[in-house]
């Protein structure tokens, strides 16, 4: 089995990355961009979590079995959000108060 091990500046520099992502989530907090507040919360999140599979669960340099799973989880989550969304979007649309 192959292993590639991610030197000690790759996961410092990751860090960093992950540090400075944390503090523009707190920024991001206190700023007020009306609609867009959600959207650029979870683009940053996700950019966390890419960093975290990549670097630290080692998804980069993986075997072609990890990178399927991760796609799968990837298109897994990517259906439940188009169904969340689109059960958010059309709530109004009924008339009924309730319904």
């Amino acid at each position: 089995m192959k292993t590639h091990l991610v030197s000690l500046k790759g996961y410092i520099l990751t860090w960093l990355a992950l540090l400075a992502l944390a503090g523009l989530t707190i920024l991001i907090g206190f700023a007020n961009l009306g609609q867009f507040n959600i959207l650029v919360a979870v683009a940053i999140a996700a950019a966390q979590a890419s960093l975290l599979a990549a670097v630290y669960m080692h998804g980069l340099f993986g075997t072609t079995l990890i990178r399927v799973i991760a796609a799968g989880g990837i298109i897994w989550f990517l259906f439940f959000l188009t169904l969340v969304l689109g059960d958010y979007m059309t709530r109004g649309w009924v008339p009924f108060p309730g319904k």
